[in-house]
């Protein structure tokens, strides 16, 4: 399961100035309504709000997962945000988030959401893609170090 296949560079957003975590999920429900993934952004917020409810996906070292699925959604996809300050997001080793990917996939697809989110796990905990992610001068640039780095990822 390749994460570069389902966040294109368009799908980037670099040194975003949020003020806090509703405007962040407020943000990505806008970002996945004008690329297409879904019809309405405002319930594709209400269902990333009500995951964040049920527990904080920031998962740690300024990382944060949010994830929904979603009866909007046409296909699976991911946006990723690089903040340029990071925000207090109730992660659970209590530090704040700088770095947030969005998970969206289609309602009733439990297993591809569980595969994804595996898939994002393991490109997460790789050596120095938290240090790459921070440091990336464009989406672009961003989106080509993954699609290299998944390539020499084993089983990925």
């Amino acid at each position: 399961m390749k994460i570069w296949k389902r966040l294109p560079a368009s799908h980037i957003f670099l040194d975003q100035d949020l003020a806090d975590k509703e405007a962040l999920l407020h943000f990505l429900a806008g970002a996945f309504f004008n690329v297409g993934v879904v019809k309405d952004a405002e319930t594709l917020y209400q269902g990333l709000r009500t995951r964040e409810e049920t527990m904080s996906t920031g998962i740690g070292n300024g990382l944060a997962l949010p994830h929904t699925a979603s009866a909007e959604a046409a296909a699976e996809s991911l946006t990723m945000v690089r903040l340029d300050r990071p925000m207090d997001y109730g992660a659970l080793d209590r530090r704040p988030v700088d770095v947030v990917i969005a998970l969206v996939v289609p309602a009733g697809n439990r297993d591809l959401h569980l595969r994804l989110l595996a898939a994002l796990s393991r490109i997460c905990r790789e050596a120095g893609f938290m240090d790459m992610v921070r440091r990336a001068p464009s989406p672009e640039a961003l989106w080509q170090h993954i699609r290299k780095l998944e390539e020499r990822i084993p089983f990925h």
